[in-house]
């Protein structure tokens, strides 16, 4: 009898990697083996398209539509060279400058062309320092707040769906989200969950549920081992299975105002700010929230994850672990956490589509 072949459905719907690199991924007059300095493409800011397109190399006549999430630096750069073409909308997870810095050159584009505001859907929050740091776009941009915890119809793209999930950045980070996008493609539900810059997600019990068996897990992995003042959560909890110090110390230090500071602070809004009371109305434990990619993991069983925005410094100078190249990252993962788990480690590099081996039918 000939071997069974297992078939699975390709969708015309992937991920783009626009970017993957951190605020500055090779420091001027240095060198990085993750980053390639001759390569501007690969020193751009991790931004991602959700894209639907006739060909699994797309270029700008084979492509439907595009979802940018984040637009830091270089990002605009690489859709000039690449594609060439305005993405339906922009998708910010936190308003940091090297996520947003791009966002001007593709607001005046569309403006110059359309002659209306173009479409960025951000928290209140990450609104307000938006229009601080570009005050000329306040006219350009058509605003569209989400707002935690509550599930909208994307209304540029039918279809597709958000689901804002709040989340711990440090405190300059106020409105920081990720994001949770369901894509609906001919009785197929794509699941994409987007940490952006993250130390520790703000989630209720009944979010995990929601969030389970993502299809892609697209990243934060600045470094491997902890250093919670980078305000980056790392991928695993310590060296040789030993919680790190550093890691320690701060649990003993964190508090739930700390990781709930960004968001009640900085003049929120009512509506924004009841969007907590979840926490602030239960005891609340700092066991209770997950500041290690390896522990998240094993809580939602991703099915793929994508790992970006490495630096590897804090590994070096904290741990005097060596700092890897892109297929080294990879190969740890895979091998440290990944023969444990069910969830497969990828390290994209920059214009690669990220496909969905795993189909979840639609049931509505």
């Amino acid at each position: 009898m000939a071997p069974l072949r297992h078939f699975f459905i390709m969708s015309t719907v992937n991920v783009r990697v626009n970017g993957r690199g951190n605020a500055w991924p090779v420091i001027l007059g240095q060198d990085h083996p993750f980053y390639n300095r001759h390569n501007f493409e690969d020193l751009a800011n991790a931004s991602f398209s959700i894209i639907k397109s006739s060909s699994k190399d797309p270029k700008e006549k084979d492509i439907e539509w595009d979802l940018m999430i984040d637009a830091g630096h270089g990002a605009v750069q690489y859709l000039l060279k690449n594609c060439n073409r305005i993405p339906e909308a922009v998708f910010l997870t936190h308003p940091n400058i090297d996520h947003t810095l791009g966002l001007d050159w593709i607001v005046q584009s569309y403006y110059k062309v359309y002659q209306t505001p173009y479409p960025v859907y951000a928290t209140i929050l990450c609104w307000k320092i938006v229009k601080t740091t570009f005050p000329h776009l306040v006219g350009l941009i058509e605003f569209k707040e989400i707002i935690p915890y509550e599930k909208i119809e994307i209304q540029e793209i039918e279809g597709v769906e958000l689901i804002p999930f709040p989340a711990y950045h440090g405190k300059s980070a106020v409105g920081a989200t990720m994001l949770f996008f369901i894509v609906h493609e001919d009785n197929i539900k794509r699941k994409i969950l987007f940490t952006g810059d993250i130390l520790c997600p703000l989630l209720r019990e009944e979010d995990y549920t929601i969030i389970s068996e993502v299809d892609l897990l697209v990243t934060d992995a600045n470094n491997r081992f902890p250093y919670p003042k980078s305000n980056h959560w790392s991928i695993t909890g310590g060296l040789y299975d030993n919680m790190s110090q550093y890691l320690s110390a701060f649990f003993d230090q964190c508090t739930l105002g700390l990781l709930l500071e960004p968001h009640l602070l900085y003049n929120a809004t009512d509506n924004y700010a009841r969007c907590f009371d979840y926490f602030l109305n239960r005891e609340i434990s700092i066991a209770d929230f997950y500041f290690t990619l390896e522990s998240f993991i094993k809580r939602i069983s991703p099915h793929k994850v994508a790992l970006i925005h490495y630096s590897g410094g804090e590994d070096l100078k904290y741990y005097n672990e060596n700092i890897l190249t892109t297929q080294e990252l990879e190969l740890w993962a895979n091998n440290s956490i990944g023969s444990s788990l069910s969830s497969q480690f990828i390290v994209p590099y920059v214009s690669q589509h990220m496909d969905f081996l795993t189909t979840t039918k639609t049931t509505n």
